[in-house]
C-alpha cells in the first residue's frame, strides 16, 4: 500500500512537472524586441479607427504602431496564448467577408501581432524581431 501511494505521488510529481504554465510576453519586451533589431516604432493610438486592424478582438484593443508610411504593426496582448487562439477566432469571424489589407499574423505565446504591410515593404527586421520574441517563450 505504501509503494502504491509513493508511485502515484511520483506520478503526480512528473505529471505537474511537465505541465507548461505557458509563458508570457509584455508590450515593453516586445518594443525591446524591436528597438534591437533596429525597427523604430511610433505609437499612433488613433491610427485608422475603422481599421479591422484596429478593433478589439476577444475584447482586447490593440496598440497601434507605424514603422513608416508603409509599415504598420497592432499588438494585442492577452492573457494566455488561449486568449489569443480565441482572439484569431474572433478576427476570422468578423473579417471572413472582408477584402483585407494584406497582412501577417504573428502569435508568440500570449501575444497576438498584425503586421500590415504589402510583401514589397516587408521588413526583414520585424522578422527578426520577432524570432527573437519566439526564443523568450522556449
Amino acid at each position: 500500500m505504501r509503494r502504491m501511494v509513493i508511485i502515484i505521488l511520483a506520478i503526480c510529481f512528473i505529471i505537474t512537472g511537465c505541465m507548461n504554465k505557458g509563458k508570457t510576453i509584455t508590450l515593453t519586451q516586445i518594443k525591446d524586441s524591436f528597438e534591437k533589431n533596429g525597427v523604430s516604432m511610433s505609437e499612433v493610438p488613433d491610427l485608422h479607427p475603422e481599421s479591422v486592424f484596429s478593433k478589439a478582438y476577444n475584447d482586447v484593443t490593440p496598440r497601434r504602431f507605424v514603422i513608416d508610411e508603409n509599415q504598420k504593426i497592432s499588438i494585442y496582448v492577452y492573457t494566455s496564448s488561449k486568449e489569443v487562439r480565441k482572439g484569431i477566432k474572433d478576427f476570422e469571424n468578423k473579417t471572413a467577408a472582408a477584402d483585407l489589407t494584406p497582412h501577417t499574423i504573428y502569435q508568440i505565446a500570449n501575444v497576438l501581432i498584425f503586421y500590415v504591410t504589402d510583401e514589397s515593404f516587408k521588413d526583414v527586421r520585424v522578422d527578426l524581431a520577432i524570432e527573437e520574441l519566439l526564443s523568450l517563450t522556449k
